[in-house]
């Protein structure tokens, strides 16, 4: 049983092999015009973009609908995001409220909290040594974002300092 199946694999490897090499394509008609984009003659992305049907135009989403302003748009057309690219990541605010920033201040002003004589500003770090203050734990519950953060409060502001690593990554005015 096992000789048949030899030949007859042997003859359908054959038959595929014969079946797969086909005979040479015919050169093209000089007559014939070729499209640009044809057989590999020109890059794929070498000839402009329409503008009529162009999603992004700028960078921005050019679609119904879309927001007049987005993070995605370059900074080279984009006035916001070009002021935004010069701040420090560390420097961005943490997004706070008005709420939420008005409870802090409220929490601060009534903790007994020393003030301190420091010019810190956002994306500075502070020595190890620096001395914080904790938020009340209602404070923590009610504002997430104050979970492993502490406070220096000086005369005419409140500095937000992540504890890990001493960094000031915010200040609300003390009003």
């Amino acid at each position: 049983m096992r000789l048949i199946h030899l030949p007859l694999a042997a003859a359908v490897f054959y038959l595929g092999l014969s079946i797969s090499i086909a005979p040479a394509q015919q050169a093209p008609d000089p007559g014939d015009k070729l499209k640009p984009q044809q057989n590999a003659a020109e890059e794929p992305g070498s000839h402009p973009a329409s503008t009529s049907n162009d999603v992004f135009v700028n960078g921005k989403l050019n679609v119904p609908g879309a927001p007049a302003e987005s993070q995605t748009e370059p900074a080279k057309f984009s006035e916001k995001n070009a002021r935004l690219d010069i701040v420090p990541i560390m420097a961005r605010p943490l997004g706070l409220s008005d709420a939420q920033k008005r409870r802090i201040v409220a929490s601060v002003t009534q903790s007994n909290a020393p003030v301190a004589q420091i010019s810190a500003k956002p994306a500075d770090i502070l020595p190890a040594t620096t001395a914080v203050s904790e938020f009340a734990p209602d404070l923590k519950s009610a504002v997430p974002a104050t979970k492993d953060i502490a406070f220096i409060r000086t005369s005419d502001k409140i500095l937000l300092v992540r504890t890990p690593n001493m960094i000031v990554i915010d200040e609300i005015a003390a009003q």
